[in-house]
Formats: structure tokens, C-alpha cells, sequence
């Protein structure tokens, strides 16, 4: 017990305040010799329960969500998935690893996410589904996605690696409305077990795809929640066929499990802080809306993976970042290039911006602009202070920061 004491008051992130530990120790103690469910099995259930889906899935990254969920979808060249461009670009690439064609859609200008009007232009006959990507503070339109659609007959797919227990501007809550949604517990998201995902789905056919794809193609898989573990009397018998299909050995661990479990179960505290550092900031800056372009966002619906927004008057991004540093705030970070300008993208040529592009065209990819623009300029708070001594003085360097540049 002492030593578990000395554990405990060693923990100095504040993230890592629930179960963490406890359940740590019942692994060193007991191994993968359950007394109960397994972590995984635990997590499944309760997120399934949350955000009222039938099936969830664990795998070791958000990326490995995203592409077993292309991978189910059967993609061939041919088939088109209609996908945000100012998003990071693994949205992009797995879809091209899976076997189809990333259609790059612009941003909106207001609220930097997927364009719809945009997207409506880019839908042809060879699209089968919308990668919704939820970015920053901001969540998608969830009711007219799902609208477009349904009535185009399209998969929607929900990227919540950002937005965990964020709604829309109806009320919405991000991964409860795709046909499969999938979430991040990589280090900087809302939750985190260091790195993993998770995905879910109403869709039973789906789903055992997914355990399958994700989990090395074992035969005795099923859509359901507990077969995540192979039992001995099935697994141990000579007459057992071990695949029924190509899979990947994307699967979370139990230690990831047990860590990602406890910051679920502790999600309200630790989405509280976050929610405080967000809309501190979102206060200073809507205060100075002449020379501030911030992310329009329902700011009581957010859950805050960073705060975004630019800057009107051509100020230097890199000169206005080493001035916030200099006045004490821990830096901030640029929005990724647009994915139809990354240097993979290029060189392998994949994706177009319209139906009528060709192979080549990605190269001088011309068909989002807004994106191309903004991107440049974007500057994304972080929104992981720990403490309000420690977010005070974020607030105090924004606004000395803001102040030097005489921004309104």
C-alpha cells in the first residue's frame, strides 16, 4: 500500500487523476488472467452505451480506425470519398492505402469546416461516401450531411479525433449520427491513453467487418462487443480455422484499455478544464472581432481541442507567435497544409479536387481556395492547461500579444 501511495502522489498530469493507476495495478497483479471482463471489453460496452451505437471496436490509432473503415467499405480506384482538404492528411491517405480516390472538398470560410456547397458540387456517381471531419472547436452540420446523404444514398462517416463529447449547432453530439464515427486517444485529444482509437456502428454487417479488418481476420470474430478475444476451447483445438479474412493487427491493448477506460469514466472533469481554457481564450478574441476572424463555433457546445482562428491585417505568423512566447504563452500551432498540397499527395498523385482531373492535377491542385488561403494564417491555441494559474497566464500573454500588435 505505501508504494501505491507513492505512485499516486507522483502523478504531476493532471489528466491521470481517475482509475489509471488502480487499474494498472490489477494488470501487474493479475495479468491477462481476468477475475472480470477484459479493459476492452469494458471500454466497448461503455462507449457503445454513451453514444447509443450497437457495436464499438478498439484499435491501437485513430489512423487504423480510419482505414479499416475504408477497407470495409470494399473501395475500388473508381469509387470516390468526398473529404475535407484542411484536415491532417492521413483523412486522405488511408482512404487511398483502402483502394479509392480522395475527392479534396474546400472549407467554409466562417467556421474552417468542410465546405457544403462545395461538397454538393463534387458529388458524382462514383462517390460512396462523406468523411466528415470535425476540426479545432467545431463540429459539422450533422443534420444536412446527413441529409445529403441519405439522399444521394452515401456512407457518412464521422472523424470525432477532435471533437469528443462536442455538439453541433443543433444540439447534435459528434459520432452519434454517421453511418460510423471513430474517435483518437492520442496524447493531445480530450482523453488520452497515450495513443488508440476506437470506432462505432449501428450497421451489424459493418461492424464484423471491422472487428475482422482490425483484428487479423480471426474466424470466430462477430459483430458483437465480447468477441474480442478468442476463447481457449475454440482457439486451442487442432480442427480450428484460425482466418476467414484478410485482417491487420491493429488491435488496442489491454494497458492502453485499462488507462483509456479510466479517462473515459473521468471525462466530465477532465472536459471541464478544457472547456474553461477554450472559452477564456474564445472571450478575448471575440472582443477584438475588427482584425479577428475566430473559428464560429457554438461556444457552450464545445469541448475545445484547440482554439482557431487568423488574423485581417497582414501580420507575420511567425513574428506574432515569437512575441506570445516572449510574453509567457506556451506557443501555438498551424493548421496542417491543405492535404491536396502535402508533398506525399503530390509526388504520388493521389486524389483530384473534381471529377474531370487528372492524374496529374493534384499537383497544381487549384480547386479549394479558401483553404488554401486560410491555411497560411491559422493559429491554433492550445487548450490543455492543466490549471486556471497556468491558463491565466496563457490569457495574459494572448492579450499583451494582441495588445503590441494593435489588434482590435
Amino acid at each position: 500500500m505505501k508504494n501505491s501511495k507513492i505512485v499516486k502522489n507522483e502523478f504531476k498530469d493532471k489528466r491521470f487523476l481517475g482509475n489509471e493507476s488502480k487499474y494498472l495495478r490489477e494488470l501487474f497483479k493479475f495479468g491477462f488472467k481476468f477475475k472480470r471482463e477484459s479493459f476492452i471489453t469494458m471500454l466497448q460496452d461503455k462507449w457503445s452505451l454513451t453514444f447509443k451505437k450497437k457495436y464499438s471496436i478498439t484499435t491501437n490509432s485513430c489512423t487504423s480506425s480510419l482505414h479499416s473503415i475504408f477497407l470495409a467499405l470494399n473501395l475500388s480506384k473508381k469509387d470516390e470519398i468526398l473529404v475535407p482538404t484542411l484536415v491532417p492528411f492521413m483523412c486522405s491517405t488511408m482512404i487511398h492505402l483502402a483502394g479509392g480516390t480522395p475527392v479534396y472538398v474546400d472549407i467554409n470560410k466562417k467556421n474552417f469546416l468542410i465546405n457544403v456547397e462545395d461538397l454538393k458540387k463534387k458529388i458524382t456517381k462514383n462517390t460512396k461516401a462523406v468523411l466528415a471531419v470535425h476540426t479545432h472547436s467545431g463540429v459539422c452540420d450533422l443534420l444536412e450531411l446527413k441529409k445529403i446523404c441519405k439522399k444521394n444514398k452515401l456512407y457518412l462517416i464521422e472523424d470525432c479525433a477532435q471533437s469528443f463529447f462536442s455538439r453541433d449547432k443543433n444540439n447534435i453530439l459528434s459520432g452519434t449520427i454517421g453511418d460510423v464515427s471513430c474517435w483518437s486517444f492520442q496524447y493531445s485529444k480530450q482523453l488520452t491513453s497515450g495513443d488508440g482509437g476506437i470506432m462505432s456502428t449501428n450497421n451489424h454487417v459493418l461492424a464484423k467487418k471491422l472487428r475482422l479488418i482490425s483484428n487479423l481476420g480471426y474466424a470466430s470474430l462477430e459483430a458483437k462487443n465480447s468477441q474480442t478475444i478468442i476463447p481457449k476451447k475454440i482457439r486451442q483445438n487442432p480442427s480450428f480455422y484460425r482466418t476467414q479474412a484478410i485482417g491487420l493487427n491493429y488491435r488496442m491493448s489491454e494497458f492502453t484499455a485499462a488507462i483509456a477506460l479510466a479517462q473515459f469514466e473521468n471525462s466530465k472533469k477532465i472536459i471541464r478544464m478544457r472547456k474553461l481554457c477554450g472559452q477564456s481564450f474564445y472571450k478575448i478574441l471575440q472582443e477584438r472581432k475588427n482584425d479577428i476572424v475566430v473559428q464560429d463555433i457554438n461556444v457552450k457546445n464545445s469541448t475545445f481541442f484547440s482554439v482557431a482562428f487568423f488574423i485581417k491585417k497582414k501580420i507575420s505568423w511567425k513574428k506574432f507567435r515569437a512575441k506570445y512566447i516572449a510574453n509567457g504563452g506556451e506557443g501555438f500551432y498551424s493548421a496542417p497544409k491543405p492535404s491536396n498540397q502535402e508533398i506525399v499527395t503530390k509526388t504520388n498523385f493521389i486524389g483530384k479536387c473534381y471529377s474531370s482531373c487528372k492524374k496529374d492535377c493534384v499537383s497544381s491542385c487549384t480547386g479549394t481556395p479558401i483553404a488554401n488561403s486560410i491555411q497560411k494564417k491559422l493559429i491554433l491555441l492550445q487548450t490543455n492547461h492543466q490549471n486556471t494559474k497556468i491558463l491565466n497566464k496563457q490569457t495574459r500573454a494572448l492579450r499583451k500579444t494582441l495588445d503590441f500588435f494593435k489588434i482590435n
